[in-house]
């Protein structure tokens, strides 16, 4: 059973189109206070030299799934940009499928903190964990970014 995903930033495509966000061609499966689950389709340019899912990939899946899991209700306001970021790669990989959960640790009045794993679902495995620290701030247009 999936739980229906709320209105978010994803779904304004011209909020992130031309970006990072959308070449990776990830999907925002559930998300609620505190948690969120991204699902991805692993094309060969997410793949390193041996096949596997590239550690750059996996390292942004999961700053994406923690940084999400801390912006519940407020991504189309605030952006929440990454402070710390800790990768821990377990095993490589394989799937044609990526799974990226992350998990709201604790919010201060200044800074979020998160973990999050991403997951092989062919092979049932864990790949890798991360923890991470994110600061929100005002979500400025790219022409004010210029």
């Amino acid at each position: 059973m999936t739980d229906a995903v709320p209105d978010s930033f994803f779904d304004h495509p011209a909020l992130y189109q031309g970006t990072y966000l959308e070449f990776l061609g990830f999907r925002l499966t559930n998300w609620k206070e505190g948690f969120a689950r991204l699902e991805m389709h692993v094309r060969s340019e997410h793949r390193n030299t041996v096949g596997f899912l590239h550690g750059g990939v996996i390292s942004s899946l999961l700053d994406i799934a923690g940084a999400v899991a801390g912006s519940h209700g407020v991504s189309k306001e605030v952006v929440s940009v990454t402070v710390n970021l800790n990768c821990n790669f377990i095993a490589p990989h394989r799937a044609d499928t990526v799974i990226a959960e992350g998990e709201l640790i604790r919010m201060t009045n200044t800074l979020f903190f998160a973990q999050s794993r991403l997951i092989d679902p062919d092979n049932k495995r864990l790949c890798a964990t991360a923890t991470g620290t994110y600061k929100r701030q005002a979500r400025m247009r790219h022409a004010e970014n210029a």
